[in-house]
């Protein structure tokens, strides 16, 4: 997952530089900066790989979620999921300026759950978190917006836990798998 990520990074770094930059010290600078601002990120993501194989080496089991558990991913998804995205996207944004444009246009996300399967500590029974499957829209303006096929959110993951904020290092098939087990990411993506 590691290596995806700085790739990720690597890749887009490689796309903004050719497309915008017009000395070789402009272009190690803002080369430097969005690997700056990416590390939080990488951070983030080995302290969520870390979670779940410790998490699942203590014991989980999975259970259907209540009412109460899906109103509270739904409110939790409403409230972090576009911050979890920026966080992701906007190491990429060259400037204050399209930092926040695109903060505001990773805005207006409609979910429809799919499946919210609760997982459990295996040793209290207590919720620890969520493994969610969904599909996304965006909304703009009240009405849905118009999205290329390709673009849409269909069939995804997320694992969102009670005490964390969501991320979105916890989108991978190797976490979900992980977090929530093979039978729950095959029944849609199998």
């Amino acid at each position: 997952m590691k290596k995806t990520i700085l790739l990720f990074g690597m890749l887009s770094t490689s796309v903004l530089f050719v497309s915008g930059c017009s000395s070789s010290n402009d272009v190690w600078g803002k080369f430097s900066n969005i690997l700056d601002g990416a590390m939080p990120f990488v951070k983030e993501s080995e302290d969520w790989e870390d979670y779940s194989v410790k998490t699942t080496q203590k014991g989980v089991f999975y259970a259907k979620s209540t009412t109460s558990d899906q109103q509270f991913v739904s409110k939790k998804m409403n409230d972090e999921y576009a911050d979890a995205v920026n966080r992701v996207a906007s190491p990429f944004a060259l400037n204050s300026k399209t930092k926040q444009e695109l903060a505001d246009s990773n805005q207006g996300y409609q979910f429809k759950y799919n499946e919210v399967m609760a997982v459990k500590d295996k040793q209290s029974s207590k919720v620890i978190g969520y493994c969610v499957n969904y599909d996304s829209d965006r909304v703009i303006n009240g009405k849905v917006a118009e999205v290329k096929d390709e673009d849409k959110i269909r069939k995804d993951f997320i694992y969102v836990a009670r005490d964390r904020p969501i991320s979105i290092a916890t989108v991978t098939e190797e976490f979900t798998k992980t977090m929530c087990g093979k039978d729950f990411y095959k029944k849609y993506k199998g």
